[in-house]
């Protein structure tokens, strides 16, 4: 069995959804964590955990998503976060030319860490162009139980051992196929720091649907763990399931 920890599934059409759950479902994949990035994004999400069983809801702000109402859109999260939810997720930093301003991502995603803390939960987050401060952010919270992960992982070995070493898990998507410094992180990383995703969202730009990625898809991310760390693909879904268990609320 696998376990997706990061999709967009709130962004697909209504009518493609079902088609996507049951192709997951093919592949032995267990659960599926459908992730929040505005408001509406996070209440969907809410919406397929309650209507599947086997779809996990996270909330949350994304940092690329702020708005001018975005301290009004915290508070509202803020009530959501008594639903039944999995995790805080979205959530980070992302230094983009075109990126909303520096200082409120940060006030958002220290907003939303607390959230998690408040409520016990852990947190999936998003860092582009920002990892240090991410790091230095992450610093000052302090989790008693299992924190996450860090979603999409495209850093280097030493700033994995930092997350690592403040508990958190690497997430590994498709992008360890095709990239030689993610296989030589994953050589190093140990594999019960490990959890897996496909960071699946509707891939217009692919005009064969069929190339879209979905969580289905998370199998191949799997897969290549296994040949990089040469072990039994069984292994590696054993592992990396009971790694994201670990700390996801179910």
């Amino acid at each position: 069995m696998f376990i997706d920890i990061h999709t967009h599934l709130p962004q697909y059409n209504d009518e493609e959804v079902s088609g996507i759950i049951n192709r997951w479902r093919s592949n032995n994949v267990k659960f599926v964590v459908s992730v929040g990035t505005t408001i509406e994004d996070s209440r969907k999400s809410i919406d397929l955990s309650n209507n599947h069983y086997d779809v996990l809801s996270g909330i949350g702000l994304h940092p690329s998503d702020l708005t001018s109402e975005w301290k009004k859109d915290l508070n509202e999260l803020k009530g959501l976060s008594s639903s039944k939810i999995s995790m805080i997720s979205e959530i980070g930093l992302d230094y983009q030319e075109t990126s909303p301003d520096k200082n409120d991502q940060i006030e958002a995603f220290e907003f939303q860490i607390q959230i998690a803390l408040d409520n016990k939960l852990p947190i999936v987050f998003h860092t582009r162009n920002s990892m240090d401060d991410t790091y230095a952010i992450l610093k000052n919270f302090n989790f008693s139980y299992e924190p996450g992960a860090i979603h999409y992982f495209d850093g280097n070995y030493d700033q994995a051992k930092n997350m690592i070493d403040l508990g958190y898990k690497i997430s590994f998507a498709k992008t360890l196929i095709r990239y030689d410094h993610l296989k030589e992180v994953a050589e190093k990383v140990s594999l019960k720091d490990m959890v897996i995703e496909t960071d699946s969202y509707p891939q217009y730009f692919k005009k064969n649907r069929e190339k879209w990625t979905e969580p289905k898809d998370v199998k191949l991310v799997a897969e290549e763990i296994s040949k990089i760390k040469k072990i039994k693909l069984d292994d590696v879904a054993e592992i990396t399931t009971n790694n994201a268990l670990g700390f996801m609320k179910i």
